[in-house]
């Protein structure tokens, strides 16, 4: 398996970027046309990271029906966001065009932006039905570990009745044993999507024990029933904005590590869900010393849009990374 992922640092990761949406792609399988506005999309964005912020993270994520890149940076930040989407405008003293570029190339686009702390750009195509239920968002960026060619950080998104379960999983170290332990967990999730978190969890201890193991954390929603239920082992971030105006509440996940060493049987917690509703999910590859405040109007941007800021403003970028982010959704 190779990386749908990289940072930016040098002219020749342009192509690499390239390369890697392309790839992408066409397995989710594009049409060839759409293939090519991926690959003109993705050589802007990995273009504008170099030359506007001289690195930055380009993350390419399938799923859900759809194929998403982002491209997040911490550089000076674009100060009038409708100016740069003119062909012609530029900050650099260069022929302007990317973005307006990358907007007409995709099916959604979604740009957030602070002025001297950075910028994350959404590039989203459609390849086929969402599977979602209920109105819900879901985003996601992901990074591989430096020299890795696997992400020991996977997630997933599935859908049974009205309730639609969302895991994220940290295999421990990196590389193809940290992917394989991930990989155990997110079958164990695939195979039992109509049970309940902490049932999930406790499946998964046989699932994983062959492996070097993983800290997982799991959330059903359910936004017909108002209900968000949830479980985690271990030490996966997780935070629940009951509404975007109000204070986040931590969810902590119980000590341990799946498929290590058995443990007492898990339980379930559960908090209302609204249509105003976010859930942010990370490992620690991410830098959990970060607050929304610090950063006014993210909410009200795409969920993808939002999992790039966070890994472009927090991503230790020396470990595997996975952020998922999760809104709305109809209520009771």
């Amino acid at each position: 398996m190779t990386r749908d992922d990289l940072v930016v640092t040098e002219p020749s990761h342009v192509g690499r970027a390239r390369v890697i949406a392309a790839s992408a792609a066409a397995r989710a399988g594009l049409p060839l046309d759409r293939v090519h506005r991926v690959s003109l999309a993705a050589t802007e964005l990995a273009t504008n990271l170099l030359k506007h912020a001289g690195r930055g993270v380009f993350s390419v994520v399938p799923g859900l029906g759809r194929l998403d890149v982002v491209a997040a940076d911490r550089g000076p930040g674009i100060g009038r966001i409708e100016d740069s989407m003119r062909d012609g405008y530029s900050t650099t003293g260069t022929l302007g065009g990317g973005l307006g570029a990358v907007r007409r190339a995709a099916d959604v686009f979604d740009v957030y932006s602070r002025r001297g702390q950075g910028t994350s750009v959404l590039a989203r195509w459609h390849g086929g039905p969402s599977p979602l239920r209920g109105g819900l968002r879901i985003g996601s960026a992901v990074l591989t570990a430096p020299g890795e060619t696997e992400c020991g950080d996977r997630w997933t998104a599935q859908t049974a009745d009205d309730s639609v379960t969302i895991a994220v999983s940290d295999g421990l170290g990196h590389g193809q044993l940290a992917a394989k332990a991930s990989d155990a967990a997110i079958s164990t999730v695939v195979a039992h999507t109509e049970l309940r978190p902490a049932r999930i969890l406790e499946l998964m201890q046989p699932s994983l024990a062959s492996t070097r193991g993983a800290t997982v954390a799991v959330a059903q929603l359910t936004p017909a029933e108002g209900r968000m239920r949830f479980c985690g082992v271990g030490n996966v971030s997780t935070r629940f904005y009951a509404d975007p105006d109000t204070s986040v509440q931590r969810i902590v996940s119980r000590h341990g590590i799946v498929g290590v060493a058995a443990r007492p049987r898990p339980s379930d917690s559960v908090y209302p869900w609204s249509p105003r509703s976010w859930l942010i999910l990370h490992t620690d590859g991410i830098s959990d010393k970060w607050s929304s405040t610090d950063w006014p109007g993210l909410f009200t941007h795409d969920p993808a849009t939002v999992a790039g800021w966070i890994l472009g403003q927090r991503g230790r970028e020396r470990d595997d990374a996975c952020v998922v982010v999760v809104a709305g959704g109809g209520g009771p």
